[in-house]
Order: C-alpha cells, then structure tokens, then sequence
C-alpha cells in the first residue's frame, strides 16, 4: 500500500512538466513545449453536462461570465450553447515551433452538436501539421471511436472520469484508433475501483479546483488507487490539483531517495522519443 507521504512527492517531484494545457481559464490556446499563447478563440465553444464532474464546469462559468454563452450548459440549450468556429481552424498554421496544442479547454469536439464533416476539418488541420501534438479531451469517447475517422499520429486523445460511476469511457476510449490514449480523473470527486488500463498511455489525476463554497474535496486514498494501477500498467502518470481532506507532514529525505526510485514516465512523449510504435489494440501492451 503507498502511503499519503509516498503519494504525494512522487507527484510532487514530477510538477516540472509543464502542464497548463490541461487548466485553460481563457478563451484561448493553452500550450507547451514550448509554450505558446493565442487570444483567439477555439474552433468549438460549448458543450452540455453528462455526468456530475460537470456541476461545477469552469468552462460553463468562464463562458457565461464573459456573456459567451447566455443559458445554463444543459441539454435543453445544447443547439445554442454549442457553436463552431470553422474561421479558427487557420490558427494552427501560425505557430511557428514545435507546439502543445490543447484543443477544446472550452468544448467538447465530439459533442453531437458539432458535425461530423467539421470534426473531420479539425483533423485535416492536425494531419498537416505533424509538428505540433493535438491534445482533445472528450466526455463522449464512444462517439470518437464510431466516428469512421482516420486519426493522426499527432494526436493524443482522453477522456474524462470523475469516478466509478463512468469508469466505461475508458473502455471506450480504448476502442479509440488514436495513437496516444490518456484519461483525465479530474475532478476526482470518488474512487473509480480497479479499471482496465489496457491501451492507455497516461493518467491525469486531481481534485477540484474550484472555490471553498463548492468545491467537492478529493480523498488521497482515490488518487493512490489509480497510482498503483499505474505503475502496475505501466502507465505515465502525472498529478494536478490535490484538494484532499487533510494535510501530510514533511517527508523526510529517505523518502525522497524512495520517491526518485519509483518509475514514473509522467508524459507519453518521453516514451514517444525512443521511435518504438506505440499503436496498441485494447489488451496488447
């Protein structure tokens, strides 16, 4: 069993990865390696709740208090909400470095509301650009793996799963044709029990990064079970936002010396630099 102590500056040793792609507050690009901002907008803005790792959607919030959107990010608004931009789709082609691109920190790309023949545009713009890695994150992978799409080698795709209510997108995402696969527990508001990690490169973890008031507080216990899985799966994993119930004490330096002996490969593109051709069926890793 890994402790609190453990646990903690395992993830904290790997905070210098960049990771501000996953947290954009703004109507913008969020990037690294290197980072890169853009104040236009992205080429979805959007999308609707699907499950309670929505109630307190910052996306929802950040659109509604800059008057992006007008109604609550419901089903009933979907047709509103949602909106494409195909006058965005250029922005890709103005980077001029080996860029980190997050694409839909305000959307979902595989919401029903964005059509099909866009989605396939968004990935023409990807697959000429190799240079650049797409990330997309979606709470509908089952619609990203029936979708008859070709997908990039540029592209890492996710999913997210807030706990075990929805631990079946990773199943789904598993059926995902993409070459880097990753889910996101965040936020990480209960345990998600022992999941198939089969065919994912990379776990995201962390709690919810919201005010006092409403923020619903994450149990390390949660978090070490998807560490363990981890290591067990050999899959890179990297911890955000902590909101746990209670503090640890400092960890004293024989625990450091332990925490730099664990294997942690915290990004997916470490183990893409070695040229080995990670295209995994779900089950064969």
């Amino acid at each position: 069993m890994i402790d609190d102590e453990t646990f903690l500056l395992a993830s904290r040793a790997l905070r210098g990865l960049d990771h501000s792609s996953f947290k954009s507050h703004q109507l913008r690009f969020r990037s690294s390696r290197p980072f890169v901002r853009s104040s236009r907008k992205e080429p979805v803005h959007g999308c609707s709740r699907v499950s309670d790792g929505c109630t307190n959607c910052y996306a929802e919030r950040i659109s509604r208090q800059y008057g992006h959107t007008d109604h609550e990010w419901t089903n009933e608004f979907a047709s509103e909400n949602v909106t494409v931009r195909p006058d965005k789709l250029e922005e890709p082609y103005g980077l001029h470095e080996p860029t980190r691109v997050f694409v839909n920190s305000m959307s979902d790309l595989f919401h029903s509301e964005v059509p099909e023949e866009f989605i396939r545009e968004v990935f023409s713009v990807i697959r000429n650009c190799p240079e650049h890695i797409f990330q997309i994150l979606t709470k509908r992978p089952g619609r990203a793996a029936h979708l008859p799409l070709e997908w990039p080698a540029n592209v890492w795709m996710g999913t997210s799963v807030e706990d075990d209510r929805v631990t079946a997108r990773i199943d789904m995402l598993s059926d995902v044709d993409a070459h880097t696969r990753f889910v996101s527990f965040e936020p990480l508001i209960g345990p998600v029990g022992e999941v198939d990690l089969s065919g994912i490169d990379w776990a995201i973890v962390g709690g919810e990064s919201e005010p006092d008031d409403i923020r619903r507080e994450m149990d390390h216990a949660w978090a070490r079970e998807i560490y363990r899985q981890c290591r067990e799966k050999d899959v890179a994993f990297f911890q955000t936002v902590e909101c746990a119930t209670a503090g640890t004490r400092t960890a004293t330096h024989s625990q450091e010396r332990r925490v730099r002996r664990l294997r942690a490969t915290e990004d997916p593109g470490t183990a893409r630099s070695s040229g080995d051709d990670h295209s995994h069926p779900k089950g064969d890793r």
